[in-house]
């Protein structure tokens, strides 16, 4: 764990800036980010680093975009933005799940809201809760949700943007967000 918080500390102001701007191949702007440590999502050719919180609902709105589209890989790094009390505790259980796919869906489609008992367990992240804070911090994430596409930086669920730069088949969807 000390290593990959290591890896990411070392990053530069000036790499994560040409990061945002998505300067550069698209090799560079991966740098220093963990993905072994983030949450894998699909195997499209397309690769999208996604910072999330659970109880956002521009977050769990894009949840089903994504869903849709068959041409992406998401890395998800999850956070607890200080308006969602309750996201700590979920975003610890899904990374501490064995199968941490399945959890997220179960989260992020609401199978925790209200849950009590589930909520009130006692979840091993292996600190990874801090990690992923760490990473969307570094990514310059200031919301959620947060995108990086093609190495530039998508503050927002602005579907038209995140088209623009993937390409292939349009998919009419609202997120709410105005891009």
């Amino acid at each position: 764990m000390a290593r990959f918080l290591s890896v990411i500390l070392i990053l530069s102001m000036s790499s994560m800036s040409s990061l945002a701007a998505g300067t550069g191949p698209a090799v560079p702007w991966l740098k220093g980010i963990p993905l072994d440590k983030a949450i894998r999502i699909g195997s499209g050719s397309h690769l999208v680093i996604e910072v999330s919180d659970p109880d956002c609902r521009f977050s769990r709105r894009m949840n089903r975009y994504w869903g849709m589209r068959k041409d992406v890989t998401r890395y998800i790094f999850l956070v607890a933005l200080k308006n969602h009390p309750e996201v700590p505790q979920k975003v610890r259980y899904i990374l501490a799940a064995a199968d941490q796919v399945l959890a997220y869906q179960e989260v992020f489609a609401g199978g925790l809201d209200f849950d009590e008992k589930l909520m009130a367990r006692q979840y091993d992240d292996r600190g990874l809760l801090e990690l992923h804070q760490l990473v969307a911090e570094r990514l310059g994430a200031i919301g959620t949700p947060t995108y990086m596409v093609e190495g530039v930086l998508i503050n927002g669920a602005k579907v038209k943007v995140i088209e623009r730069l993937l390409g292939g088949e349009m998919i009419p969807f609202d997120a709410g967000d105005p891009d």
